[in-house]
Protein backbone atom coordinates (compact mmCIF):
# COMPACT_ATOMS: atom_id res chain seq x y z
CA UNK A 1 0.00 0.00 0.00
CA UNK A 2 1.29 3.57 -0.62
CA UNK A 3 1.42 5.97 1.86
CA UNK A 4 0.44 9.46 0.47
CA UNK A 5 2.29 12.58 1.54
CA UNK A 6 -0.61 13.57 3.34
CA UNK A 7 -0.91 10.41 5.57
CA UNK A 8 2.80 11.06 6.16
CA UNK A 9 2.08 14.71 6.95
CA UNK A 10 -0.75 13.37 9.76
CA UNK A 11 1.35 10.70 11.06
CA UNK A 12 3.89 13.38 11.98
CA UNK A 13 1.54 15.76 13.45
CA UNK A 14 -0.22 13.55 16.02
CA UNK A 15 3.34 12.18 17.22
CA UNK A 16 4.59 15.46 17.76
CA UNK A 17 1.20 17.18 19.14
CA UNK A 18 2.14 18.84 22.71
CA UNK A 19 5.12 17.29 22.76
CA UNK A 20 8.24 19.18 24.18
CA UNK A 21 10.98 20.76 21.64
CA UNK A 22 13.17 17.74 22.35
CA UNK A 23 10.65 15.21 22.24
CA UNK A 24 10.22 16.76 18.42
CA UNK A 25 13.53 16.78 17.56
CA UNK A 26 13.82 12.94 18.68
CA UNK A 27 10.45 12.41 16.19
CA UNK A 28 11.69 14.19 13.38
CA UNK A 29 14.95 12.36 13.23
CA UNK A 30 13.25 8.57 13.64
CA UNK A 31 10.54 10.00 11.42
CA UNK A 32 13.03 11.41 8.71
CA UNK A 33 15.07 7.91 9.27
CA UNK A 34 11.79 5.87 7.93
CA UNK A 35 11.17 8.46 5.25
CA UNK A 36 14.22 7.14 3.76
CA UNK A 37 14.05 3.22 4.56
CA UNK A 38 10.51 4.12 2.88
CA UNK A 39 12.28 5.27 -0.16
CA UNK A 40 9.96 8.96 0.30
CA UNK A 41 12.75 11.30 1.11
CA UNK A 42 12.29 12.45 -2.68
CA UNK A 43 9.04 13.39 -1.30
CA UNK A 44 9.72 15.34 2.27
CA UNK A 45 9.27 18.37 0.43
CA UNK A 46 5.49 17.71 0.06
CA UNK A 47 5.43 16.09 3.38
CA UNK A 48 6.16 19.35 5.10
CA UNK A 49 4.36 20.96 3.26
CA UNK A 50 1.42 19.11 4.10
CA UNK A 51 2.27 19.13 7.77
CA UNK A 52 2.46 22.99 7.86
CA UNK A 53 -1.38 23.09 6.30
CA UNK A 54 -2.32 20.19 9.20
CA UNK A 55 -0.54 22.43 11.75
CA UNK A 56 -1.96 26.26 10.73
CA UNK A 57 -5.29 24.32 10.27
CA UNK A 58 -5.24 22.74 13.74
CA UNK A 59 -4.15 26.01 15.62
CA UNK A 60 -6.30 28.42 13.17
CA UNK A 61 -3.34 30.30 11.35
CA UNK A 62 -3.76 31.23 7.65
CA UNK A 63 -1.34 32.09 5.26
CA UNK A 64 -1.95 34.88 2.57
CA UNK A 65 -0.06 36.13 -0.04
CA UNK A 66 -0.83 39.71 -0.97
CA UNK A 67 0.62 41.24 -4.36
CA UNK A 68 0.85 44.27 -5.14
CA UNK A 69 2.60 46.68 -7.16
CA UNK A 70 5.18 48.14 -3.98
CA UNK A 71 6.26 46.75 -1.58
CA UNK A 72 3.52 47.59 1.00
CA UNK A 73 3.94 49.80 4.85
CA UNK A 74 3.74 48.07 7.61
CA UNK A 75 0.43 49.66 8.67
CA UNK A 76 -1.18 48.22 5.58
CA UNK A 77 0.29 44.73 6.08
CA UNK A 78 -1.49 45.05 9.46
CA UNK A 79 -4.54 46.47 8.08
CA UNK A 80 -4.74 43.52 5.75
CA UNK A 81 -3.95 41.20 8.35
CA UNK A 82 -7.11 42.42 10.41
CA UNK A 83 -9.26 42.06 7.12
CA UNK A 84 -8.57 38.45 6.82
CA UNK A 85 -8.63 37.44 10.32
CA UNK A 86 -11.91 38.39 10.84
CA UNK A 87 -13.12 37.19 7.01
CA UNK A 88 -11.96 33.63 7.72
CA UNK A 89 -12.31 33.51 11.67
CA UNK A 90 -8.15 33.04 12.24
CA UNK A 91 -6.56 33.56 15.23
CA UNK A 92 -2.90 34.35 13.62
CA UNK A 93 -2.50 35.21 9.88
CA UNK A 94 1.00 34.98 7.82
CA UNK A 95 1.53 37.26 4.70
CA UNK A 96 3.91 37.03 2.44
CA UNK A 97 4.07 40.13 0.05
CA UNK A 98 5.21 39.53 -3.48
CA UNK A 99 5.83 42.85 -5.70
CA UNK A 100 4.51 42.67 -8.97
CA UNK A 101 4.63 46.09 -11.28
CA UNK A 102 2.49 44.44 -13.72
CA UNK A 103 -1.25 44.74 -11.45
CA UNK A 104 -0.21 48.58 -11.82
CA UNK A 105 -1.85 49.74 -8.43
CA UNK A 106 -4.13 47.92 -5.34
CA UNK A 107 -3.58 44.17 -3.90
CA UNK A 108 -4.50 40.80 -5.30
CA UNK A 109 -4.88 38.67 -1.80
CA UNK A 110 -4.86 35.30 -2.02
CA UNK A 111 -5.71 32.90 0.56
CA UNK A 112 -5.86 28.65 -0.24
CA UNK A 113 -7.50 28.36 -3.49
CA UNK A 114 -9.56 31.93 -2.75
CA UNK A 115 -8.54 35.32 -4.92
CA UNK A 116 -9.81 38.23 -4.10
CA UNK A 117 -8.60 40.75 -6.89
CA UNK A 118 -8.91 44.47 -5.99
CA UNK A 119 -6.23 45.35 -8.26
CA UNK A 120 -6.40 48.20 -10.89
CA UNK A 121 -5.59 46.05 -13.38
CA UNK A 122 -8.67 44.48 -13.00
CA UNK A 123 -10.62 47.10 -12.47
CA UNK A 124 -9.86 48.37 -15.86
CA UNK A 125 -10.72 44.91 -17.06
CA UNK A 126 -13.88 44.96 -15.76
CA UNK A 127 -14.51 48.69 -16.81
CA UNK A 128 -13.37 47.63 -20.50
CA UNK A 129 -16.04 44.71 -20.15
CA UNK A 130 -19.32 47.18 -18.87
CA UNK A 131 -18.12 50.14 -22.43
CA UNK A 132 -17.91 47.38 -24.69
CA UNK A 133 -21.63 45.94 -23.59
Amino acid sequence: MKVSATQYAKTLFELTENKSQEDVLAIVKKFSEQLKKDGQLKNAGKIMEKFGEIYNAKNGIVEARVTSARKLEEVQLENIAAFIKEKYSAKAVEIENIVDEKIKGGIVIKVGDEVLDASVENQLKKLKNILSK
